[in-house]
């Protein structure tokens, strides 16, 4: 996490525990209220009962898992990527998978794939803003500088030459 915000797993867990040991004791009742058939003056009511939590998800693509102990969730979305931006979509899917084996401490790593997420977030628009790539692109080239110079405690000579080729993959691929 930035700034030194750390998440406090232990009172997430003790919070849920307690939440759930509410709802148990206190179980909450919902009207809904259906849609009419059409051409019909009929109006029905039904209430439903629930004894556990009620989490209500809208939007588009939304995942959601509780309480469980490993869980995988996998979407596959494909976008329109900007004329011209093609190749610094390229370079920075690239960044993505090579983000593990750089070595960043999760900071830096959770920054770097912020950035990458804005650019590819901006570049599938119908017309990205500039400032905005430059601006993440900027970013990721100085948080990958001390990585190809070799710097960094840990870096091998392939993963220096790897960084050299994504910096100046991330320089070329802009459009002007």
């Amino acid at each position: 996490m930035t700034n030194g915000f750390r998440i406090n797993k232990q009172g997430i867990r003790k919070m849920t525990k307690e939440i759930e040991r509410e709802f148990a004791r206190n179980p909450v009742r919902v009207p809904l209220e259906a849609d009419r058939p059409r051409g019909t003056g009929s109006h029905s009511t039904t209430v439903n009962n629930y004894n556990a939590p009620i989490v209500t998800v809208n939007g588009d693509h939304a995942q959601l898992a509780w309480d469980a102990d490993h869980v995988t969730q996998t979407q596959e979305r494909t976008e329109e990527v900007a004329q011209g931006y093609e190749q610094l979509a390229q370079i920075v899917s690239t960044l993505l998978n090579e983000l593990p084996n750089l070595p960043l401490d999760e900071d830096d790593r959770a920054d770097a794939r912020d950035n990458a997420d804005v650019i590819l977030g901006e570049v599938v628009k119908p017309e990205p803003e500039k400032s905005v790539v430059k601006r993440a692109t900027t970013f990721l080239k100085g948080l990958l500088a001390p990585i190809a110079a070799g710097v960094v405690t840990g870096t091998t000579a392939e993963m220096a030459e790897v960084t050299r080729q994504l910096i100046e993959g991330l320089s070329s691929a802009l459009p002007l």
